[in-house]
């Protein structure tokens, strides 16, 4: 193999100069604005920073749907109730997934997602950003008491399905899920944990939203047969102190 690495690397630096040259003709002959949005383009490419402008972006439109609905406990207690035991049966019925994969196997696509599908993914997202995080300046009036973490368990092929979380803690860990029905079996799989902390109100009710907008994140999108999450009380914290 390395004989082989050696053969190419002589071809290519035989042909480098002439590729050089050929590149060099075709650019003196572009405009300086085309060059110099080439230039931005490639430099944020190779830093990430076009990802990081469309995660800013998918934030910005999060902040301004929550800031102008506004949340509080009891927007929060309605769409509990609204949601709390909802099927994934049901979702198929009512027309939010159109023929999804079985439960346990691939995340659900756009394409398995009817619009007002999409809407109520969104719609479960942001209220668990805003049970997260959300506080007056977006437009969240909720009172909250208990310092509370929340540990979710994903594999790592689908913890992508959390992006728009921020302020999270991940842990490269092993799982293992064994299927009754034999279709979903991971053994030994490798899972991503993530951890946030957040404040919860009297009686848990910002808890058992995220719970809620948790499910219907699993079932509208992550697809597993079981979506792990725990709250545990935090007895002090250095958040507090903020």
């Amino acid at each position: 193999m390395d004989a082989i690495n050696r053969i190419v690397k002589k071809a290519q630096d035989k042909l480098f100069p002439e590729l050089e040259a050929k590149i060099r003709l075709e650019l003196e002959q572009k405009d300086k604005d085309w060059l110099i949005d080439q230039i931005i383009y490639l430099t944020c490419q190779r830093h990430g920073l076009s990802e990081q402008q469309h995660q800013l972006a998918i934030a910005k439109k999060r902040n301004t749907r929550i800031r102008k609905k506004g949340y509080d406990i009891t927007s929060l207690t309605d769409f509990i109730s609204t949601y709390r035991n909802i099927s994934r049966k049901e979702l198929e019925g009512m027309g939010f997934l159109i023929n999804p994969p079985h439960m346990g196997l691939a995340m659900i696509g756009d394409a398995e997602r009817s619009k007002k599908g999409e809407a109520l993914l969104e719609e479960a997202r942001d209220v668990l950003y805003a049970a997260l995080y959300g506080d007056e300046a977006i437009n969240v009036h909720l009172t909250r008491v208990q310092e509370e973490v929340l540990t979710m368990m994903l594999p790592v092929t689908k913890s992508d399905a959390l992006f728009f979380l921020k302020a999270v803690t991940t842990v490269d860990v092993i799982g293992t899920w064994k299927d009754e029905e034999g279709i979903s079996n991971d053994d030994q799989v490798q899972n991503t944990e993530f951890q946030v902390e957040y404040g919860d109100a009297h009686k848990g009710m910002i808890g058992s939203a995220i719970f809620v907008a948790l499910r219907l994140i699993n079932l509208l999108h992550v697809n597993e047969q079981v979506f792990y999450a725990r709250t545990e009380n935090v007895e002090r914290s250095s958040l507090q102190m903020l």
